[in-house]
Order: structure tokens, then sequence, then C-alpha cells
């Protein structure tokens, strides 16, 4: 057999020149892979063509688990807000499915589960996300809401509070807290977490309308009032505030 001038024979080449084009290939794929995940995360895109992105991502992406999680992860965030919240809760479960210790998917799916009124299934995902990743107080806070909806409120109480301990800062929790004290009739409590949350975020409507609200609890009317005008103020189209300076006569 003839040698080329390489100091290869002719079937060495034939080999070395496919392995070459599978490397091309494979580069081609992979940066393939790439430009449709990019596609998928752009926030200035369609709302569809990133979906359609993702899923593009997901079929080049083939057996790569860390890439199909980060698709899947980012189509199902997609999906819920193109309102297709069974397809979100697929991708979130298919996630689960490839990486059970992904506290996020089990949070997403929790969420989704919460609006479609599956508080079972939802507090059963937070309580996996949590147990996966105690750290985050957005998980306290979210299945403390389901808890509170539920008329659960001391187990709510409980979660608002590890949320308000891992982060002080946020709003939120005291809120959330405020409502359940106020639903309990601990109003005095209440009012200490609606002072402490627009203390945080002063042009908070909605903390304004229970404090103003806790206020008329307590027999303040003239406090009530001022928080319902403020909170009016704000959010103009307020229900709640609205009726409520009907009600006491403006």
């Amino acid at each position: 057999m003839h040698s080329s001038p390489w100091g290869m024979n002719v079937g060495t080449r034939i080999i070395v020149f496919a392995l070459l084009l599978i490397l091309v290939a494979t580069a081609t794929v992979a940066q393939t892979v790439a430009d449709q995940l990019a596609a998928c995360k752009s926030d200035g895109a369609d709302l569809n063509a990133r979906i359609q992105a993702c899923t593009r991502a997901l079929e080049g992406a083939m057996d790569n688990e860390e890439l199909r999680v980060e698709a899947l992860l980012q189509r199902g965030v997609l999906y819920e807000l193109w309102g297709d919240q069974e397809a979100a809760i697929a991708d979130y479960s298919e996630i689960i499915t490839l990486d059970a210790s992904s506290a996020i998917a089990h949070f997403n799916r929790g969420n989704v589960r919460d609006r479609l009124g599956q508080q079972d299934l939802a507090i059963q995902d937070y309580s996996e996300a949590i147990r996966l990743d105690p750290s985050d107080p957005d998980m306290f806070n979210n299945r403390g809401q389901v808890y509170d909806s539920r008329g659960e409120f001391d187990l709510a109480i409980a979660d608002y509070s590890e949320a308000i301990r891992l982060d002080a800062t946020s709003s939120r929790p005291y809120y959330n807290r405020g409502l359940s004290y106020f639903s309990k009739g601990e109003f005095k409590s209440a009012m200490a977490d609606f002072d402490q949350a627009l203390s945080l975020q002063p042009n908070d409507a909605d903390a304004l309308v229970a404090r103003a609200a806790t206020h008329e609890e307590l027999g303040d009317k003239a406090s009530a009032l001022t928080d319902y005008r403020r909170a009016l103020g704000i959010a103009p189209e307020h229900a709640e505030a609205k009726e409520a300076l009907e009600r006491l006569g403006k």
C-alpha cells in the first residue's frame, strides 16, 4: 500500500479525516445548542420564539443532562409566562427526574401547583425545596401563603418568621405574617408587622390598606382614614380603599 506524503497510508488518512469530520460536526452541534440556549434566554425576544429555541436546544442537547436541565428550567418559566401551566409542570417534573436534588425545580413546580389550586401538592413541593435548600426565604414565604390560604395560620406564621430570619430586608413576609395575625384576631402583632413592612416599602398600597383595617379593629378611625387615603394616592383604583372611605364617610 502506498504511503502519503505525511507518512500515513491511505487507510489511516481516511480514518483521521473521518475523525476530523466527527470533531467538526460535534463542535458545530455544540455551537448550535449554545446559540439556541442563548436565544431561549434572550429577554428581548418574542415569548413563543424563545420557547421554540428552548425546544431546539433540548433536541440538540440529547444526553447532556446539564444542558437539558438548563433548557427545561428556562422553558418551564416561559411556559408559565405563556399561560400553559401544565406544560410548565411537565418541564419541572422532567428536571426532577433528571436531578432530584434541584430545589428550584421543586419550588417552581410548587408555585404552579399553588396557582392551579393543588395545595397539597404545592406544599409537598415547597417542603422538598426547603429540605434541599433551607437558606432561601422565598420558599418559606410561599409555603406560608399556602398554609394561610388553608386557614392554617400558625403554620403560616412559622414559615413567615423563618423567611424574616433569613432576610429581614424584605417587606413581603412581614406583610404576609401581619395578614395571618390579623386573621387570628391578634391585631397588635398584625400592626407591628404592617408597620415594619411599610418602613421597608412605604408605597405598598396593600400594606397601607391592611394597616388601615387594623386601625379600624383597634378603634382608631382617624389613623385608618389616613392610611386609606394614602393607599388611594398611590393606587387610585384600589377597590378596598375606595370602599372603606365610602363606608367611613371620608
